[in-house]
């Protein structure tokens, strides 16, 4: 396989398999709140009213209907478009995530963790609109659509055939537009084996590896407890990790995604969703690492040189953030934050598949120095 075909797969797989599923772990307990602040990731100024999911209705009631609502993502935005869908493929990501470190940074920026590889300040700090945190849209997604154009179609593509989606499962919610205490839990949707409809009929295959049990399909392993529902938004509730799990040529990345939070606006049926958000932050190294094997499944001489060393470096000047989701001047950057936008329809959820089989490490054994390769940068 020729280098450059490798890389164009590579990118437009990546793309293309970002929203399969999630992994388990526990929401933590810090509640999001729509709030103002102070910081200006410049050391001070005027209060900046940034962007966080709405508070939770104080006299909300308790969830009131029967069974459970199932709503699939439908099309994802990666961040090359405006919120309505027309090409913006300068800013669209400044529309895409939620402020996270509570800062509304600038170009000039000095309260900021330092940027990695030398990589200037310009291109790093500047957040989108209201200080959402989005460096992959901002830089990652960039290099992505430089090799292969046309990644949002590609997992756009996947998505209207069927073959993969993400399912949130909101036990007893009613007509109304304001519950707290909806209990909600994200499944992996597999293959279908046709063209999805989101008129409630279909009945979209689960994946074990999101159960703690195969055998039981409401053993979920990621769930959101105090998710609530406001003026008809449905809000994930308390921050906390989720592992993001690419399925890439057969392999999987797992991702750890901190300081998360995922949001939707619900239609007034609640059978369709609108403006979905994704957001939260990607350690730089567990990303860099996860992005050599993909490489190496197409190629394996991708697994170190130049050419990976290259995509690698640029990626690690894509850090903006602490992975934990803070700010330190004095610590070197290593998140980057992520913000993905999502429209969902009604389902069912289906009879649990079967494992994907496991795949070895295309990289192992391979030295990371790339001086015993004679490839060329990209």
């Amino acid at each position: 396989m020729r280098r450059s075909s490798s890389l164009l797969a590579l990118a437009g797989v990546a793309a293309g398999s970002l929203a399969l599923s999630f992994m388990a772990v526990a929401c933590g307990s810090t509640e999001t709140t729509a709030t103002t602040s102070t910081g200006t990731g410049s050391g001070g100024g005027a209060p900046v009213d940034l962007s966080h999911p709405p508070a939770p209705a104080d006299t909300a009631p308790a969830p009131d209907g029967t069974g459970s609502t199932v709503l699939a993502i439908s099309k994802l935005y990666l961040g090359d478009t405006n919120r309505d869908g027309t090409a913006n493929k300068v800013n669209g990501w400044k529309q895409y995530g939620y402020d996270i470190d509570g800062l509304a940074s600038t170009a000039t920026s000095t309260d900021l963790c330092k940027p990695r590889n030398n990589a200037p300040p310009k291109n790093v700090y500047p957040d989108g609109d209201k200080g959402i945190d989005n460096s992959f849209g901002k830089n990652i997604l960039t290099i992505i659509l430089g090799i292969s154009s046309d990644a949002s179609a590609k997992v756009n593509a996947g998505l209207s055939q069927g073959k993969f989606t993400i399912m949130l499962s909101m036990d007893k919610l009613g007509a109304g537009a304001n519950y707290k205490g909806i209990v909600t839990k994200l499944y992996g949707g597999g293959d279908l084996g046709a063209m999805p409809k989101y008129d409630g009929s279909v009945k979209w295959p689960v994946i074990p590896e999101l159960l703690n049990d195969p055998t039981d399909i409401t053993s979920a392993k990621v769930q959101f407890p105090s998710a609530y529902v406001v003026n008809n938004t449905w809000v994930s509730g308390s921050k906390g990790d989720v592992m993001l799990n690419l399925s890439v040529s057969g392999f999987t990345l797992s991702l750890p995604i901190a300081s998360a939070v995922i949001t939707m606006e619900l239609s007034a049926d609640h059978k369709s969703a609108k403006k979905g958000t994704i957001a939260g932050v990607l350690p730089t190294d567990v990303l860099t690492a996860e992005l050599k094997k993909v490489a190496g499944g197409f190629d394996q001489s991708l697994c170190k040189g130049p050419t990976i060393d290259s995509i690698v470096s640029q990626i690690e000047q894509a850090s903006d953030i602490l992975k934990d989701g803070s700010q330190n001047k004095d610590a070197e950057c290593d998140g980057i934050s992520i913000g993905l936008g999502f429209d969902a329809g009604i389902v069912q959820l289906g009879a649990v598949g079967m494992p994907a089989p496991p795949k070895d490490d295309p990289c192992a054994g391979t030295s990371s120095s790339s001086s015993s390769s004679s490839g060329t940068g990209p």
